[in-house]
């Protein structure tokens, strides 16, 4: 066991991590965009939507006066680029996971899809004017992820306008999928899951990730493609600890994105960690130890979020709900297209979860009358 007894989780959400780490009676400081109900230590909100890394955690730090020794900092979050927040971030403890180094690469994603090109990995065809557009097709951003900076092109767009960090890429009509695996400094590396992932149209966005399927089966070539894609960037940009990598089937395989930090569908695997996945990823950072995962703990697991169609005060107990995530306080305001709370299942059998999702949705359908479901 690593000596150091506080643990602050920096993202956009951190509620399940930090509950995955709460029994180990650690001191746990959760700085992200909402501070919901359910989240398991001390709380502190940051006011950035995405839940950068920027001036305002770096204040919330400041105040806090950490031994620097004695503290652990993870972010599942991006970097706000208006100074070197990671840099900053070492002055109050140990960064666990992905330099800032590696994370910069990946997002230089000119030379990242060249890089793929040489290694034999198919991705959605690049397009860099609009006189190549035969497709449909769709705006990204390197530097927003959760599909929040993901957009329907339109011929309104002008290619040559767009902000530094976007690109304009084909788009691939299959299933959405994502594998999470979880690496050392020796470069090794353990497939943790593959699940199936589920997106909506919000009013911030056309593809906001909103859910997932954990345990997903796959065929033996779609397993080897896939351990392909995790080694390219195993070995390419030195990544560690949790990492998540989006993909779509449409009969043939296309990389979409890496995520080079702990993603929000790892706590959907929390059981089959001895100490949960937050214990693993800081265990694989620190001790270069890669987890043995139990198998006989598996169990298919699902997610979906709900999202405001129209702006509301919250002022519900759903205290009685059990199978409810990322519960607001009372008296929060939430606006139209913001998440309002996740609702979980679990069963031996994806037909036996996705009923009771949907059972579980009605329950809460029933008392909030405006939200959007897919």
């Amino acid at each position: 066991m690593y000596h150091q007894n506080n643990i602050v989780l920096i993202g956009n959400s951190v509620t399940e991590q930090s509950k995955s780490i709460a029994h180990l009676k650690k001191r746990v400081i959760c700085i992200d965009s909402f501070n919901d109900e359910d989240l398991v230590g001390e709380k502190f909100k940051n006011n950035n939507q995405y839940g950068l890394v920027n001036k305002q955690i770096i204040e919330i730090l400041e105040d806090l006066k950490l031994n620097k020794e004695d503290t652990l900092i993870i972010v599942s979050s991006d970097y706000d680029q208006l100074a070197n927040y990671y840099e900053q971030l070492k002055n109050f403890g140990y960064v666990v996971g992905n330099n800032l180094e590696s994370i910069l690469k990946i997002k230089n994603y000119k030379q990242l899809f060249s890089n793929l090109r040489k290694s034999n990995i198919v991705y959605p065809e690049l397009y860099l004017s609009k006189d190549n557009i035969k497709d449909n097709a769709i705006i990204k951003n390197t530097f927003i992820s959760g599909g929040l900076g993901v957009r329907k092109y339109t011929s309104g767009i002008n290619l040559n306008n767009l902000q530094e960090n976007e690109f304009c890429q084909k788009f691939i009509d299959g299933l959405p999928c994502s594998v999470l695996f979880i690496a050392n400094h020796n470069k090794e590396f353990v497939i943790i899951g593959i699940n199936k992932i589920y997106n909506k149209k919000t009013k911030f966005t056309d593809y906001c990730f909103s859910g997932a399927n954990s345990n997903h089966s796959v065929h033996d070539s779609e397993l080897s493609a896939l351990k392909k894609y995790i080694n390219f960037f195993v070995e390419n940009y030195n990544l560690i600890g949790i990492n998540g990598i989006d993909y779509i089937n449409s009969g043939e395989l296309y990389f979409l994105e890496i995520n080079p930090r702990i993603t929000q569908t790892a706590f959907l695997y929390d059981d089959v960690f001895e100490n949960g996945f937050v214990d693993a990823h800081i265990h694989s950072c620190l001790t270069n130890t890669l987890p043995l995962i139990n198998s006989n703990l598996i169990k298919n697991n699902k997610f979906e979020t709900l999202f405001a169609k129209s702006p509301f005060l919250f002022n519900y107990d759903f205290s009685s709900f059990d199978f409810l995530l990322n519960i607001p306080e009372k008296g929060v305001y939430i606006e139209e297209g913001q998440p309002i709370c996740t609702i979980f299942a679990s069963s031996d059998s994806e037909k036996k979860t996705n009923k009771l999702l949907l059972d579980n949705i009605l329950l809460v359908k029933n008392i909030l009358k405006n939200i959007e479901i897919i």
